[in-house]
């Protein structure tokens, strides 16, 4: 297995193309990344989950990418069919900001915020810039939000 050079998500050494972000893998070479540079995308909405459901996969997947050496995690939660914000936004940003405050995470961007003329933005740029690959579907969007562990 090697991990794909834009999310960091692991993929079968001989694909070509990355089958969570749909990005091209140069051929022939690993495209491990290393320490903080890694990023990991979990989709948290995938299968329609209740709440509940919901934070217990977050709580798994940020150990998991603790373990793993990821530097951040780019969650997908949605937005809520109203746009106004569903539960599961709602309730992931409130666990991150107790997570911040308990210094289990360095520091999170909602995606509203998240663009390269925010200061959350480019601070985050700055540390990580394999997420400018992605910039371009992930500036502004409500239905993700960023989690530097």
């Amino acid at each position: 297995m090697k991990t794909c050079s834009t999310c960091g998500n692991e993929i079968p050494d001989d694909e070509w193309k990355c089958r969570y972000c749909d990005s091209y893998q140069q051929p022939g070479r690993s495209s491990r990344r290393t320490g903080e540079e890694k990023i990991k995308t979990i989709n948290l909405k995938k299968g329609m989950p209740f709440v509940d459901e919901a934070l217990d996969t977050l709580s798994l997947e940020l150990e998991l990418a603790r373990s793993q050496g990821v530097g951040v995690l780019r969650i997908i939660h949605g937005y809520g069919s109203s746009g106004t914000g569903g539960k599961i936004k709602q309730a992931v940003i409130q666990e991150l900001a107790s997570l911040t405050r308990a210094k289990r995470v360095h520091a999170y961007v909602v995606g509203d915020r998240y663009s390269e003329n925010t200061n959350q933005g480019r601070d985050l740029l700055s540390r990580f810039p394999g997420l400018r690959s992605t910039l371009v579907s992930d500036r502004h969007n409500p239905g993700i939000t960023f989690v530097q562990l």
